[in-house]
């Protein structure tokens, strides 16, 4: 196609076919980014070029711009199924915006910084029923603040540092990550104790510093949070150790190095390139069996792997792999795949050695899994590391494919090829010659590293002498590992763009079809068919009482690598301890069943409470289900009663019983939002500020779990 519109929108757009594997064309020279899937049909993009927003159901009638003013800048966060983002038009800079994936429903939160002047939105964590980001204000500067969505609900959480002056540097990818672990956030922030530990729950009172690591004016620059159980790691500097890695319950006593394992000020996870110049290597961390796994340097060697628990005694050196202080080699932990019993992790020494390597987590257990030969010698093999993203939850988790892993493993004789492996070494073997011969099949020129991995199949980009780089596909087998399209024919590349995530059932990637020459103006495509991502297991949850006793039984559809459930109860939603576990049936697809009695909790004299299950896999990862409560016999059962329906001018309801946090809303029967609230331990007769044209609504009224709907005419 040409960059002609009225081409563009007048020649029928026909599906490319190759080995039975129908492609769609949906948009044409717009360099189409997909961001993120708001609902079961559509899926929110912008363009490479203009930034332009736009909407997709992975049709082409459906990939439709939804604003002629609103750009995206590239920062983002997911509420309700609703995009909220940095964007900016000529009247309010760069602001904070929402959209639903319609035109209608795309609109400006707060213009925070009032006029064209710029709060530039970044850094968006949630926590609870609001995202929390930094934004720059004329009277505050760059600070936390939070949102629910609407006007009224974005609010500056807390000035830190009074005044102008900017607790968080705008150009700082340090100064501006929020880390939340579902209780509270961590962050640096700036004040005159320097870059130090912050946290927050939300609330003004609740957002302190947590620890003045670097005491004085110096800052530790905290970064690289990860949870590990029921604390979070990090790294920090301070004047006796240097940078290390540290750790925090959210409590300043509860904050505290871990190890110093450069001695004296001396720093294991940065090295001094010329005095006074520090850059860090560290990568970040890996999890497995309830121990962190990451690189650190203790002044003697580099390339070292360590390990940790969190405590001192237990955080010790696994493996060496250069024995020389002066080398710059060290394994890829953070690209490393978990089985039950082990992790395969990638390895190089940048001149010879392209290797995976295998580790039980001791000294003893790791060792050399396989050697490869590449025709660069010293790249390393590179790991396609599998995702699978709830974006209802927003989890990720990485379930292996159909048991297996693919990576790019090179040999001197077939060049850089497709591999699996099933995490021994005679199922660790190529998948398919793609270029015959010596040449290179998996080239990141052709596909810029990107992938996605479906229940289904692995799509990737490859070459071969024929068709040049184009989108393959393949259930890791030879005979169905195949070309998916040839979109930029005679050998062109095509330099197909995935997006590491299944949009709505569809398969959506950029590519180039030749025209225009510029490689870097793409089009937008769909791959045919209906395609889910890797498995996601628990498909229900549910509680009942049972004479004294509570019931919880739960069902999964499929379990890979997995190990056990631990139950966890909690008196306010938001805090829980552990009251039993339960062991997994194990790998299978088969539907697996479980239950959990808790003893007595009927005779316990609260009100309610809640449940939550933490699903644990073989490798030490975990992931918290939703949350279910449970009504306690004889207590009081809270409601809400419309004082007129229809409505007359106004939406007058009476609560009774109300017991924390009451959320209320309202929709119209297309299910758009017409008014949201957060109420506390509200009683007796209330008026929403909602004004209603004729039609049919619904009223949602949410308490302690507890869903109440009433239909309400206008």
């Amino acid at each position: 196609m040409k960059k002609n519109l009225l081409l563009s929108f007048c020649v029928a757009v026909a599906a490319l076919n190759a080995n039975g594997q129908g492609v769609t064309q949906i948009n044409a020279n717009k360099s189409l980014l997909v961001d993120v899937p708001l609902n079961s049909n559509r899926t929110f993009l912008h363009s490479d070029i203009d930034s332009s927003i736009w909407v997709t159901d992975g049709t082409l009638a459906g990939t439709v711009q939804i604003s002629a003013t609103i750009k995206f800048d590239d920062d983002f966060g997911l509420l309700n199924n609703k995009i909220i983002f940095s964007g900016s038009t000529d009247a309010t800079g760069s602001e904070l915006y929402i959209s639903d994936g319609t035109p209608g429903g795309t609109m400006l939160v707060s213009d925070i910084n009032a006029g064209t002047l710029s709060s530039s939105p970044t850094g968006f964590a949630l926590l609870g029923a609001f995202l929390y980001f930094t934004a720059e204000s004329a009277a505050t500067g760059r600070e936390l603040w939070r949102t629910d969505g609407t006007p009224g609900g974005t609010t500056l959480v807390k000035d830190i540092m009074p005044g102008a002056v900017s607790s968080f540097n705008l150009n700082s990818d340090l100064s501006n990550t929020l880390f939340t672990n579902g209780t509270y956030l961590l962050f640096a922030a700036n004040t005159a104790s320097g870059n130090e530990l912050w946290k927050s729950d939300g609330t003004s009172g609740g957002t302190v510093m947590v620890k003045d690591i670097n005491t004085g004016a110096d800052s530790s620059n905290p970064d690289n949070f990860m949870q590990l159980n029921s604390i979070v790691l990090f790294t920090a500097t301070d004047a006796t150790h240097g940078n290390e890695i540290w750790k925090t319950d959210g409590t300043s006593g509860g904050t505290a190095l871990v190890k110093d394992i450069n001695p004296g000020s001396a720093s294991a996870t940065s090295v001094e390139i010329f005095p006074g110049y520090f850059i860090p290597y560290f990568e970040g961390f890996h999890i497995f069996n309830n121990n962190a796994y990451f690189v650190a340097d203790d002044g003697t060697s580099s390339g070292e792997m360590w390990a940790t628990d969190g405590s001192t005694a237990n955080t010790t050196l696994i493996k060496d792999f250069s024995g020389d202080p002066s080398a710059s080699i060290f394994p890829f932990l953070i690209d490393a795949i978990n089985f039950p019993g082990k992790f395969i992790f990638p390895f190089s020494d940048g001149t010879s050695r392209s290797e995976l390597w295998e580790s039980d987590g001791t000294t003893g257990g790791t060792a050399l899994f396989k050697s490869f030969s590449p025709p660069n010698p010293g790249t390393p093999p590179i790991i396609y590391i599998p995702y699978s993203v709830d974006f209802v939850n927003q989890t990720l988790t990485n379930p292996l494919f159909n048991g297996k892993f693919f990576f790019a493993g090179g040999t001197a004789a077939q060049g850089t090829e497709l591999w699996s492996s099933d995490g021994t070494t005679g199922g660790t073997n190529i998948v398919k010659d793609i270029y015959p011969g010596t040449g290179d099949g998996i080239d990141y020129s052709v596909g810029d590293g990107s992938y996605l991995y479906t229940s289904s199949a692995f799509f990737f980009g490859a070459s071969d002498p024929t068709d040049g780089g184009e989108l393959w596909q393949t259930d890791g087998t030879a005979a169905n590992t195949t070309r998916v399209a040839d979109i930029n024919p005679n050998g062109g590349n095509s330099h197909p763009q995935l997006s590491f995530f299944v949009a709505n059932g569809k398969v959506l990637f950029g590519a180039t079809d030749g025209s225009p020459v510029d490689s870097s103006i793409t089009d937008l495509y769909v791959v045919g068919g209906s395609f889910v991502a890797l498995p996601i297991k628990l498909t229900d949850f549910t509680v009942v009482p049972q004479n004294n006793d509570a019931l919880l039984q739960w069902s999964t559809q499929q379990e890979l690598n997995s190990k056990s459930y631990t139950i966890q109860r909690g008196d306010d939603g938001e805090h829980f301890e552990n009251i039993g576990s339960v062991a997994v049936t194990g790998t299978t697809d088969a539907v697996s069943k479980y239950s959990f009695t808790d003893i007595g909790i009927m005779n316990s004299g609260k009100q309610v409470v809640y449940y939550r299950l933490n699903a644990i896999d073989n490798d030490g990862k975990s992931v918290f289900t939703n949350i279910i409560s449970l009504k306690i016999k004889g207590s009081k059962s809270w409601n809400v009663k419309l004082l007129a329906n229809p409505v007359n001018d106004y939406v007058s309801l009476l609560l009774t019983d109300i017991s924390g946090k009451l959320q209320l809303s309202v929709t119209d029967i297309s299910g758009k939002l017409i008014y949201k609230n957060y109420m506390e331990n509200v009683n007796g007769q209330i008026t929403l500020p909602v004004m209603l044209q004729r039609g049919i609504y619904l009223l949602e009224a949410i308490n302690n779990n507890e869903r109440k709907i009433i239909k309400l005419v206008k």
